[in-house]
């Protein structure tokens, strides 16, 4: 299988564009030091040794001591199943919650739910589309993202002092000047989800890691069970 497709698969499965850079590397390399790894797989060495911890913490990565320290991966076949069995649990975890919010929710609450389903045809259209849902905050967003293609999205409310922003988004490749009223955790997940005002649900309906044709979201308001069950999802990756 060519490099490429190797580095879109792990990264449709949750690993980080130099975690796929790096466990791509290893696969060809079987075995190397740092700053070979570095060099082939073309990561700041200020970024490197951070990149094998992580892997090496998610049980992908094996160290092998001597001098110089080097690193090998595990058998390939072990890693796409930790990465599938991973993403799997992840996507259980969410239909319990959501199914238990279906059992024990009371439905014939008078409040209306509002829905709109959007498409578009970029990503930068994607991010338009978001900035107009985020200006209608007034107290709050949550949220599961990518800030490498998503912070331009914030920026009509970077501003705003009185806007409380939280966000858990896939370790990051660049840089920001985060505002002070945005707090961010970088966590592995596969989602891109906001909560606004605990009231407004704004959910991408495609794995936006791979180009698309075109691009769905909907937009939900005055659904407080799956407000509740996203919040809940939440609120456990935070903590």
């Amino acid at each position: 299988m060519h490099n490429s497709k190797i580095m879109n698969l792990l990264s449709q499965l949750g690993l980080t564009e130099y975690e796929s850079r790096t466990l791509t590397t290893l696969f060809d390399l079987v075995e190397a030091d740092a700053p070979d790894i570095s060099r082939n797989a073309e990561i700041p060495k200020t970024r490197v040794y951070d990149v094998l911890e992580k892997l090496k913490d998610k049980g992908l990565v094996l160290e092998v001591y001597g001098r110089p320290k080097k690193y090998k991966v595990i058998d390939p076949e072990d890693i796409f199943k930790n990465l599938l069995d991973i993403k799997q649990k992840e996507f259980r975890d969410l239909d319990k919650q959501v199914k238990d919010i279906l059992v024990k929710e009371n439905w014939k609450s008078h409040v209306v739910s509002q829905e709109k389903l959007l498409q578009v045809r970029n990503l930068k259209d994607y991010n338009k589309l978001l900035s107009q849902e985020f200006e209608t905050a007034k107290k709050e967003i949550n949220g599961f993202t990518h800030l490498d293609n998503r912070f331009d999205a914030f920026d009509e409310v970077k501003d705003n002092s009185n806007l409380a922003v939280k966000l858990i988004t896939k370790p990051n490749t660049k840089e920001f000047d985060m505002p002070k009223n945005f707090q961010v955790k970088e966590k592995d997940h596969s989602m891109d989800a906001y909560i606004i005002d605990n009231n407004k649900i704004i959910m991408s309906l495609n794995d936006l890691s791979t180009p698309k044709d075109i691009y769905h979201l909907t937009v939900l308001k005055n659904n407080p069970s799956l407000t509740k069950a996203i919040t809940t999802h939440f609120d456990q990756f935070w903590a």
